[in-house]
This record gives C-alpha cells, sequence and structure tokens, in this order.
C-alpha cells in the first residue's frame, strides 16, 4: 500500500510531465484548441470535439478555419488578431459544425510564446452562449412588459388622482382631500421606483445607450440646481456651486448626464441634515472633466464604500431613510458608458464626496 508520502510524490511527477498541458486541455469543459505559427491544429480537446464534430485524429495537422467553420474566420479571425497583436482577444461568432449545424459562441484568443518570447503558436477556447442570448432576449422582453404594462396604469392613476384633487370632479372635504394627496403621493413614489429600475435595465442591457452632443456644463449643472431645489428647501439644505473661470463643453448625453448628477445631488439632500450644506464643484482636468458632490451628513462606513454603487445595496449609515438603492447603480451605468470614472471619498460623521469624471470627447474605438 502505498504512503502519503510516496502519493504525494506521484502526483507531483505526473505535473511535471510534459504531457501536463494536455491533461488540462482535455478536461476543460469549454473547447479548445492549439494551433502553431502556420494555423494548423496541434491540439483539440473533447468538449471541441463535440462542438466541432471532429475527432482530435482527425483534426490533427488541419487548417483551424477547416475544422473550426467560424463566421470570423479570414482577417477578423481572433486567433491571428492575438498572435499577431500579443494580446487576448474576445469575440463572439458562428459555428458550423461538421453537419452543418450553427451556433453561438464567444471565442477567446491568446498567442503561445515560449521563454523567450517566440511565438509558437496560439490557443482559442469557444464557449457556447445560446442559453445566454436567450436570457438576454427574455431580459429584453420583461423590460419593454414593465415598461408597458406596469408603467401606464401607474401614470394614468396619478393623472386621475390629480383630476380629483384639482376639483375636477366636484369639491372635496378637507379630509377626503388629505386622503387623495397621500394617494397620490404614494403613486408618485412608485412610479419613481419603476422609472428607476427601468432605467437600469435599460442601461444594464445597453437598450438605453448615449447619445452626445455639445453640453454646456456650466448651464446643465444649474439646471440641475434649480430642479433639486425644492427638495432641498423642504430640509433648508443650501444648494451651492463652484464652477472653473473657462467654459466646459462635453461631448456627453445631456438627458443622461442631468440625470446622474440629479441623483447625486437628491442622494446628497436625503441623508443631509436640515441646515447643512450640499455643495456641487466642477473642476476642469484637461481631457476630462471632474465632478464632486460633497455633503455634510453622516458618512459612510468604510466597509460599505465598495458596494455603494451595486444595486439594492444599502448600507449601515442609510438609516430610516427609504429606497431600493438603485439611485447610484444608475449613476454608476451612467457614468460608465460615457468611458468616465466614479468613487467616493467619506469618513464617518464627516459626511461624503461623490466624485466622477467624463472625457470631453468619446473615446475612439
Amino acid at each position: 500500500m502505498a504512503t502519503g508520502g510516496e502519493m504525494n510524490k506521484k502526483d507531483s511527477d505526473v505535473t511535471k510531465s510534459p504531457k501536463w498541458p494536455h491533461f488540462i486541455i482535455q478536461s476543460m469543459a469549454d473547447g479548445v484548441i492549439t494551433v502553431d505559427g502556420e494555423m494548423r491544429i496541434t491540439d483539440l480537446n473533447r468538449a471541441a470535439e463535440k462542438i466541432t464534430g471532429f475527432t482530435r485524429q482527425e483534426a490533427m495537422g488541419r487548417f483551424c478555419g477547416e475544422v473550426l467553420q467560424s463566421s470570423l474566420c479570414g482577417r477578423e479571425c481572433p486567433l491571428k488578431v492575438a498572435m499577431l497583436s500579443g494580446e487576448a482577444v474576445s469575440r463572439e461568432a458562428i459555428l458550423q459544425n461538421r453537419l452543418g449545424q450553427k451556433n453561438e459562441f464567444m471565442l477567446t484568443a491568446s498567442a503561445l510564446r515560449d521563454n523567450q518570447g517566440n511565438l509558437l503558436g496560439g490557443v482559442e477556447t469557444f464557449r457556447d452562449i445560446a442559453l445566454i442570448k436567450q436570457m438576454d432576449k427574455e431580459r429584453r422582453q420583461l423590460a419593454g412588459m414593465f415598461a408597458h404594462d406596469l408603467k401606464g396604469p401607474v401614470v394614468a392613476m396619478g393623472g386621475l388622482l390629480n383630476r380629483l384633487i384639482k376639483g375636477k370632479l366636484g369639491e372635496l372635504s378637507e379630509p377626503q382631500n388629505a386622503y387623495l394627496e397621500t394617494v397620490y403621493q404614494e403613486v408618485q413614489r412608485l412610479e419613481k421606483l419603476i422609472s428607476n429600475f427601468l432605467d437600469f435595465v435599460r442601461l444594464d442591457l445597453h437598450i438605453l445607450t448615449p447619445l452626445p452632443s455639445a453640453v454646456q456644463v456650466e448651464k446643465e449643472c444649474q439646471e440641475v440646481i434649480n430642479r433639486c431645489q425644492p427638495l432641498a428647501g423642504a430640509k433648508e439644505i443650501t444648494l451651492e456651486l463652484e464652477f472653473p473661470q473657462d467654459v466646459i463643453v462635453l461631448q456627453a448625453d445631456p438627458i443622461l448626464f442631468q440625470r446622474a448628477l440629479c441623483n447625486l445631488i437628491e442622494n446628497a439632500i436625503k441623508y443631509s441634515p436640515s441646515q447643512s450644506r450640499v455643495v456641487l464643484t466642477v473642476s476642469d482636468l484637461g481631457r476630462e472633466a471632474q465632478f464632486a458632490v460633497k455633503d455634510q451628513g453622516l458618512g459612510i462606513a468604510p466597509e460599505d464604500q465598495p458596494h455603494l454603487f451595486e444595486l439594492l445595496f444599502r448600507g449601515k449609515t442609510a438609516g430610516k431613510e427609504t429606497g431600493l438603492g438603485l439611485g447610484l447603480a444608475i449613476v454608476k451605468r451612467i457614468v460608465n458608458a460615457h468611458d468616465g470614472r466614479i468613487w467616493v471619498e467619506s469618513e464617518e460623521g464627516k459626511g461624503a464626496t461623490f466624485f466622477f469624471t467624463l472625457p470631453k470627447q468619446p473615446h475612439s474605438d
């Protein structure tokens, strides 16, 4: 009977075997092929056999395109691009198997080089994404259903309640009016939650994408401040703006830009004490503009800060304030969609400052 030491030695010997990389490739669930510098197949695993319909023995030595019949074969071939550039390349493609059946796959290719940097060939993995595509389609359909079947009735209810409050169907008593005002406010709150959720889903699925145009930053910021003024006034909070002397113009989606800024300012007001200040500071950083929204609230615990922009996250300093944590998640996706950056700086008891940057010109593809 082998002792533990003998078994460990045996395992170590196996991992040092020249065939060890082949064992790893064969055990992978994704399809894998390796090629030499002439794009001839040097290895193909069991998963790739099932996907292509070719056995390893049949595939060895054949040109990659003969076996992995991809819609990207030619100049866009991920393997060729990876071997020429030296960088990993990922692309979606249609693969056709030996029987002529076609399916969608995600291809990821990398160059294979020796310790001296000499090109030996390349390796490509391919994963079936048909199920992912189907789920993505269903999510898009669900978003559309929410937009039509859920938001529509809520908007209609709000309109009818508003007509009742204005006395369109007769004068109301004071208690009746108070009840209807409460119901109307809750319907408006529900409508806002639905809108936030839909915007998050649309941004996440890239259904809603930026439509850039020239944005005069000071003008857009002033509009957002004016819109947020009633909310700040209700808590006796002072809104302040600080701009650089030079005019800043961005190529950004004005609606999404205002939405991101408005969400941050409303969030600052929400978590600030009465008779405090919320300050919006705009800075010119050359190729990008920086926006900072500073409050005088309770601050954010260090352990909460990395999760603030996650969907439905609520930190321990949220207190009694209501909400689903959608606002900051939406801001992050808007900033990301513009190739910007977003982060927070805060100490408990000393307020918080939310920063984001936007490039003045969109990045070229």
